[in-house]
């Protein structure tokens, strides 16, 4: 790992960045790559339409140009820029209004899975692992940071540059916090092999994929997805085979893991042949999908990811067979949080019910099944509760449990799990749940009394089996069956002791059961086993606390001293000072990274520039519309200013009563001044107004819901989501049906008080996707006064476009969007006239003076919005607690200041109304609204999209197609008209026959393609050759490879088999593709460095 893989040339007016093979440069037919900004920035869609999906983002997208270039023709345009050579790009990014390629410029060679000898340095025979130590940010517009003094950044590792030494001219590279993170040591990536999955996955995935070469890296462990989305989408548009193996086999793109990789080896080590040669290694690889810091990242999001979520696997490797065992941590899956300053209390908030917890939990075990088949959930939180602010259990036993407003010990978020695991109602042969209390059981030291955990989990363990391949053939023997996945309340220290004696247990047991070494070799390999897991153990809690674990001695020799308490004691003041002073830095850095969180403020989403966009972006759409499914979606919307009254318990009267026709299937409700817009209340927003509501509005919903609906009432409603911005809130409460389609919540707030310096004003944005359409809800206060139309306006467009949510998406890039507010826009009129018009009920006249209709007529204010006709009285403003318009010294003018704005394709209008509750002074706005729903097919529509860069690059390159549609076929040859009708295949040298109700051109056979997009499991057919099965995966949808795994004994025979029948590969395959998508057979050899 000696010798760097490319250089780095750079090409100015227009800047271009290449990388070029170390290879390229003594080949006869070399080729590089090249990086640009594309000059025309164009936009994406503004996904205003109802359709499947939601648009892309609307403001600065910035466009990526990548190409192939030959070196003999277009090198010698380039110059070397002054850089050793690279190992690889990591992935761009765009940040602060810049764009920057991140390249892997140091790394430690870490080991080496397939060779022993990697133990004297060597490199081995294909499955090195090395550690990232420092990374470049080269930017794409300007070259002032191409100064080797830029791009030493400080804080790498092995980096003993001052920061006065890196900055010359005054300046730094803005991305020197994220180089800095990626070059920490806590990256891994291999030029080999795919690293981002396990043995086991491998395998399974070459013997069961249409393509055994296909190399498709793991989502959740490739940290880096994001940041490669242009070299994928690059990789996936190539149609010509020869331009495809050049990528492939340059590898320009690289994916990394974060956690820890780490080896051991036992025996003389003689020679490669010595039986007594035995090597352990080590991988752990974190989860990107909530990746962060401790106290800011807990719990489980919407799409089942769970904090501090680590696959950790051990590899043994002898002369004749390689071993493989997996687990599993993650936070609990349920949403909690943990706020505040921690010290020694595990003091939590449950922040939703049973209900509307179920479906994030359920795709979270959902995901655990898909990849390990069974699951055993080991939980070492506290069984029994010693705070005082306790609640009772069963506060957590109902299906609708609220959430706990005041703060829950790590009892009662354990009872609440246990909870959780029973309401998936699964048999337990699926998902077991095991409690211990850890804390409990260990105390005074007794560590030794972790073993009756192990004897209580010991079957499983058993049935669980592992991995186990034979060397020279590459057959599996064996293949693990379930996993364990072990919690805490951190997923660090007690978890870490725990999975150490699971894997020490049962590695000992393998060695001494199957003598593949002397019994003299297996005790120093155990030993080194559990310093692999107490330096796993130090590198996790380094990434969550920003400490090393706690019980390190523990994990290592199975007992605790004086030193190993002092260690902690020190480790633990350390990390008090790390949570609650340096957390938010580091997760602000890790969002960046991952487009997660408020990263949209910083960060303009980058995409690949496809000069066929436009052609297949609309061809796309149309054969979308033909496997898509519609459905009607009913909602209620409320807004409402509460003058910052709190609740006292006064009945709500009619506010909020359901229609009996049919229930609304989620209810938004927007409040403004929900505590007192006092100085205290800007500086610290008090929460305390809106739990109350929370716990209200819940009871209050169900109770309207089941008196509209009388028995037909069925499930109930659960609040999902809620945040504040001081004055402003937003409550989403959705029918327990509904839940289960709605993914992507996320918050987003934005000031527009004092210049945007405080929270007085500005809006609480909520998006969501329902199956596969976005929706955006944004409760929104403007600014006061009668004459400040303009300051309303402005802050109007201040929230539009700087309200960001994931990966720089706004508010317009959402297929429809709702604004609920106190808009504060006045009537243009004197008092006395004003109300002598309200007092006729001359609403029409009333309203020609509207601001807000005003301003929105002139182009000004929510331009595409609408609002229903509005035949109800100004809602503004009253004497608190009346219905008396405004009788103090001000005498405000009557307004209708509460506004709901829309925006979509096809909204329903079918209520607009103010309720007359004398809680504030204004009068609460609602809107029952219904719109469309698309849900698509990804898997049709992945391949639509492959095809369709197919067909388009046989039209580029076979001038006499030129002429013709891209998919609309209609004026080609009669015979191609018949082929749809019949469902007739086209020749291979032909365009297929377009689509047609009974016939899909992208499928090869003649099928329904409505009926397509689920298509039913046989299960005879999955279990085919598999005697003796578990029960399969119930929340599979498709045929995967955990529900082909035997359940009998070690020697799968069913498996075996397919690992042995014939497949067909590609002339000159060596390894695997990394970014293939489908059945295409393509070769990816690495080139190593010589």
């Amino acid at each position: 790992m000696d010798t760097k893989r490319f250089f780095v040339y750079v090409k100015a007016q227009p800047r271009v960045i290449a990388l070029v093979p170390v290879h390229a440069l003594s080949g006869a037919n070399g080729t590089f790559i090249t990086v640009q900004l594309h000059t025309n920035r164009a936009t994406g869609g503004n996904g205003g339409g109802g359709g499947g999906g939601s648009g892309g983002p609307s403001n600065g997208n910035v466009k990526v140009k990548l190409e192939i270039e030959s070196v003999e023709r277009s090198l010698r345009y380039f110059s070397p820029l002054d850089i050793e050579p690279v190992y690889g790009c990591v992935g761009i990014l765009d940040y602060q209004a810049d764009t920057y390629m991140f390249l892997i410029t140091q790394c430690q060679l870490i080991c080496d899975l397939d060779s022993l000898a990697a133990r004297e340095g060597g490199v081995g025979s294909g499955k090195s692992i090395a550690r990232v130590t420092q990374v470049t940010a080269l930017s794409l517009t300007d070259s002032i940071f191409d100064s080797s003094a830029y791009r030493r950044m400080p804080g790498a590792m092995h980096d003993d540059i001052v920061q006065g030494d890196l900055d010359p001219y005054g300046m730094q590279n803005p991305c020197a916090s994220m180089t800095q993170f990626l070059g920490n040591g806590a990256f891994y990536f291999s030029p080999t092999f795919d690293i981002t999955r396990t043995m086991q996955s491998r395998r399974m995935r070459a013997v069961l994929a249409d393509d055994p070469e296909i190399y498709d890296p793991d989502p959740k462990f490739q940290w880096n997805t994001t940041m490669l989305q242009v070299f994928t989408d690059y990789r996936m548009n190539l149609c010509n085979p020869v331009e495809r193996q050049g990528f492939d086999s340059a590898g320009y793109a690289v994916s990394l893991i974060q956690g820890c990789v780490g080896a051991v080896y036992s025996g003389q080590m003689v020679d490669a042949h010595d039986t007594d040669s035995l090597a352990i290694y080590l991988i752990s690889r974190s989860s990107s999908m909530r990746s962060g810091m401790r106290f800011l990242t807990r719990g489980v999001d919407d799409e089942g990811g769970v904090a501090n979520e680590v696959e950790t696997e051990i590899v043994m490797t002898t002369r004749t067979l390689t071993f493989s065992h997996v687990q599993v941590r993650g936070s609990i899956p349920v949403f909690w949080t943990q706020d505040g300053v921690q010290i020694g209390s595990h003091r939590v908030r449950i922040r939703r019910s049973v209900k509307a917890t179920i479906p994030a939990t359920k795709r979270h075990f959902a995901d655990l099944l898909n990849r390990y088949k069974r699951v055993s959930v080991v939980n070492l939180l506290k069984i029994h509760s010693s705070s005082s602010l306790n609640e009772p259990t069963g506060a957590y036993s109902g299906s609708n449990a609220a959430a706990n407003g005041m703060g829950s010990s790590e009892a009662d978020l354990g009872r609440f799990y246990s909870t959780m695991v029973d309401a998936l109602d699964l048999p337990r042969s699926l998902v077991s749940y095991h409690a211990f209390d850890y804390n409990t059981e260990v105390r005074g030291g007794h560590f030794e009394r972790v073993h009756n955990l192990i004897s209580q989990i010991q079957p499983l363990t058993t049935s669980f089996k592992y991995y186990l391949e034979e060397n020279e053939s590459g057959v599996a023997l064996s293949l693990q069956q379930g996993a364990h996945r072990t919690n805490c309340i951190d997923c660090l220290d007690r978890t870490n002791v725990v999975q150490s004696v699971i894997s020490r247990s049962l590695v000992a047991d393998f060695l001494q059961h199957s003598r593949l070494v002397s019994g003299g070799t297996v005790p120093a390999a155990i030993d080194g086993l559990g310093r692999l897991w107490a330096d796993n153990g130090n590198a996790i809690s380094r990434l969550y606390t920003g400490t090393g674990a706690l019980k390190s001695d523990v994990t290592t020799s199975g007992k605790s001293g004086w030193a190993g308490f002092f260690s902690d004691a020190s480790k633990s003041i350390s990390r008090l000072m790390q949570n609650n002073f340096q957390d938010k830095g580091k997760q602000s850095v890790i969002d960046l990274l991952l487009g997660s969180g408020d990263s949209g403020l910083y960060c303009r989403p980058v995409s690949l520039y496809d000069p066929y966009e436009r052609d297949i972006t609309k061809a796309l759409n149309l054969e979308l519309k033909k496997i898509s499914r519609t459905d009607s979606i009913r909602v209620m919307l409320c807004t409402y200013n509460l003058h910052g009254s709190p609740y006292r318990g006064e009945p709500l009267g009619s506010w909020l009563s359901m229609p009996r026709d049919k229930r609304p299937d989620f209810v938004a409700i927007g409040f403004q001044e929900i505590v007192n817009l006092d100085v205290q209340s800007v500086i610290s927003a008090d929460t305390t107004n809106r739990r109350v509501w929370e716990q209200v509005l819940t009871a209050e919903i169900n109770s309207k819901y089941k008196k509209a609906m009388g028995d037909r009432a069925d499930g109930e409603y659960a609040l999902v989501s809620s945040e504040q911005l001081v004055g402003v809130a937003v409550l989403f409460f959705a029918h327990d049906t509904i839940i289960p389609r709605i993914h992507n919540v996320q918050m987003a707030k934005c000031k527009t008080g004092f210049a945007g310096m405080a929270g007085n004003k500005g809006s609480v944005a909520m998006q969501l996707t329902l199956d596969d359409t976005s929706i955006c809800i944004v409760a929104a206060h403007l600014a006061a006064g009668t004459s400040n139309v303009s300051e309303r306006n402005a802050d109007f467009h201040t929230i539009r476009t700087g309200t960001r949510f994931r990966y720089g998406r706004t508010i317009d890039d959402h297929d429809y969007v709702f604004w609920l507010g106190d808009l504060n826009y006045r009537i243009d009129l004197p008092n006395d006239q004003a109300r002598s018009l309200v007092g006729k009920g001359q609403l029409p006249s009333l309203m020609m003076y509207d601001q807000l209709s005003t301003q929105m007529a002139a182009g000004r204010v929510f331009k595409g919005y609408t609002e229903a006709d509005i035949d109800f009285m100004p809602t503004y403003k009253f004497d608190p607690g009346t219905s008396t318009y405004d009788t103090s010294e001000k005498m405000r003018i009557p307004s209708w200041t509460d506004r709901i704005m829309y925006r979509g394709q096809d909204v329903r209008v079918l209520a607009y109304y103010r309720d007359e509750i004398c809680f504030s002074d204004h009068k609460p706005v609602l809107a029952v609204m219904s719109f469309d729903v698309v849900s698509i097919d990804k898997e049709q529509k992945r391949k639509i999209i492959r095809r369709l860069y197919a067909r388009r690059h046989q039209v580029a390159t076979q001038p006499a197609l030129k002429e013709q549609k891209l998919i609309d076929w209609e004026d080609a040859a009669g015979d191609l008209a018949n082929k749809a009708s019949t469902g007739v295949a086209a020749r291979k040298d032909e365009p297929a026959a377009p689509s047609s109700d009974s016939f899909s051109w992208w499928e090869d056979t003649q099928t329904d393609a409505n009926a397509r997009m689920i298509e039913p499991v046989d299960e005879t057919t999955i279990q085919s050759g598999f005697p003796g099965t578990v029960p399969i995966n119930p929340f599979a949808s498709s045929r995967n490879a955990v529900n082909l795994i035997r359940t009998g004994d070690t020697n799968v025979a069913g498996f075996t088999e397919l690992q042995t029948a014939p497949k067909k590969q590609s002339e000159g395959v060596e390894n695997d593709d990394p970014f293939a998508d489908d059945g295409v057979e393509i070769s990816w050899s690495p080139i190593l460095p010589s």
